[in-house]
């Protein structure tokens, strides 16, 4: 799956792609969802790729594109060549319009919404707890937050990181 500006966010592997996306996009009910890992309001498309050989796929895929919501995932290249031309998908399925990508890329649409994703992810810690991928989740949605929250205020994140006391003063 990619996001918004076409950089990697997550990767995995499924017998049916049509059931795994409706999972995560309309019933929100995969645990990468539900946990607040993808927020699915970031993805514009997913690339797919057949293979027989899924569990090394996965990882050349995971190893070359390094999505950034797959840090607890094994990202070591697999042993040996994988039929996988990562270049060349099998397929792409956009998951929004050309002009939905442009709304919901605008720098102030996506603070709002990284933030309203964020309070989601704080009230689901304080209700069920978290785990460590959990409170790396939530680093990961700050930081795109911040890059969000400073390409609103056409402030370079980071100077905005290093002058943030002379701000607050």
């Amino acid at each position: 799956m990619f996001d918004l500006d076409g950089k990697p966010a997550y990767a995995g592997q499924t017998c049916n792609l049509r059931n795994r996306l409706r999972q995560h996009f309309i019933r929100q009910d995969s645990s990468v969802v539900s946990y607040g890992r993808l927020d699915i309001w970031d993805i514009a498309y997913v690339d797919w790729w057949e293979t027989t050989d899924t569990d090394r796929a996965e990882r050349k895929v995971l190893s070359t594109h390094t999505p950034y919501l797959n840090f607890d995932a094994e990202i070591a290249a697999p042993q040996g060549s994988v039929a996988l031309d990562l270049d060349r998908p099998d397929g792409t399925l956009e998951l929004v319009s050309d002009e939905e990508r442009a709304f919901r890329a605008d720098p102030y649409n996506r603070s709002k919404q990284k933030l309203e994703h964020l309070l989601r992810m704080v009230d689901t810690i304080k209700l069920a707890g978290h785990s460590e991928a959990t409170k790396k989740t939530l680093y990961v949605h700050q930081r795109i937050f911040h890059e969000n929250v400073s390409e609103f205020l056409e402030v370079d994140p980071e100077e905005a990181s290093s002058t943030l006391s002379d701000w607050t003063e």
